[in-house]
């Protein structure tokens, strides 16, 4: 049987924990502190465009779902009051029957078609993309 002789480098990884080691690796890449610094700017920009995507997305989330979410109800309630007008004048029933006329189902803005439907999907895509991006921020937040 061949036994090892040269027992210093297994001496010294065993002299040395696993975090130290990892340190040892991190610190034997050329220019470190040079990349380092890079690397940290790297991250803090990310880190802001992130952050700002997640307030922003933060502010307009809550103003799509509502705006949405009364534009979808409002031609109902508008209807339910035209049943409710007396039948017994019927210049005030086709004045509220025209008023419901004057909701529109979609408005064209600059050749995008927006409904009420699609801005509460708008509203909770931004919601879904404020969770992603808290946590996107979270974590390079932790590697900063």
């Amino acid at each position: 049987m061949n036994i090892p002789t040269d027992t210093t480098h297994t001496n010294e990884r065993l002299a040395t924990s696993a975090p130290e080691q990892r340190r040892i690796k991190r610190n034997s890449m050329p220019d470190n502190a040079l990349f380092h610094m890079i690397l940290t700017i790297i991250w803090a920009i990310c880190h802001f465009i992130f952050f700002f995507i997640q307030q922003i997305a933060e502010i307009f989330a809550p103003l799509l779902l509502i705006i949405g979410i009364v534009w979808k109800i409002l031609p109902s309630l508008v209807h339910s009051a035209v049943g409710m007008v007396d039948a017994a004048d019927p210049q005030i029933r086709d004045m509220v029957g025209r008023g419901t006329e004057l909701i529109p189902t979609s408005i064209n803005v600059a050749g995008h078609i927006i409904t009420a439907s699609s801005l509460i999907f708008d509203g909770i895509l931004l919601i879904a993309l404020t969770a992603l991006c808290a946590t996107i921020t979270a974590f390079l937040g932790r590697r900063l």
